[in-house]
């Protein structure tokens, strides 16, 4: 599991400038706490898929959303993933939110790129595994980004059986746990968009038909 240390220093609010030699020291000191701690699990599923307009219908769920239609524009099929860090990394911020809030909040950053990294190691095992059949895939789309909306996480959930497989919850208030856990659905096509794995962010292509 790879942490972009770049990504982490995003995440704490550093643009054009780096972090100092003690921040730095205390990502990797994190860095290695969040990997000792992580038990990274993944839990995917392949449907048939069908778009008309902005209504998206794959595995019995039916979405709406402007953005995530675009962004499947020639796509037969649809990946439903889910993956999570597990319970250590939260129990590590939890712990560190009561004697060091700094540390709570380097933890926080390190772990957000942590889980960021398992998924495109994710994604790169499901791509090889789809080249034999031409199938390209295109980068992840998750609820509550764009115009998808974030209440479609428990049907989500429902569907990859995701508290029995990868133990992934929501809370009363509907936010995932364990916290390090990501949702997304991935459009696989016969088109070699040549997507980014990091997604449209990463890529300068702006003008992309696939663009989310």
């Amino acid at each position: 599991m790879l942490i972009d240390f770049k990504e982490a220093a995003r995440y704490l609010g550093y643009r054009q400038n780096e972090p100092d030699a003690t921040v730095l020291e205390l990502m990797e000191e994190c860095a290695d706490a969040v990997q000792k701690e992580s038990e990274p699990r993944h839990i995917y599923r392949r449907f048939t898929l069908e778009v008309n307009g902005n209504v998206i219908k794959a595995g019995g769920l039916e979405m709406t959303s402007r953005n995530l239609s675009r962004n499947l524009t020639g796509c037969g099929e649809i990946i439903f993933f889910a993956a999570t860090l597990g319970n250590g990394p939260d129990m590590l911020m939890n712990r560190y939110s009561r004697l060091s809030i700094s540390k709570a909040a380097v933890l926080q950053a390190v772990a957000a790129a942590a889980i960021e990294g398992y998924c495109n190691e994710c994604q790169r095992n499901i791509e090889e595994s789809l080249d034999a059949e031409n199938i390209y895939v295109r980068p992840r789309f998750s609820p509550g980004y764009g115009d998808l909306p974030l209440t479609l996480q428990p049907d989500f959930l429902r569907i990859l059986d995701a508290p029995k497989t990868v133990g992934i919850y929501l809370s009363e208030g509907g936010v995932m746990l364990p916290e390090k856990s990501v949702t997304a659905v991935m459009g696989l096509s016969r088109e070699n968009s040549r997507c980014h794995i990091d997604g449209c962010e990463a890529c300068p292509k702006t003008d992309c038909a696939y663009r989310r």
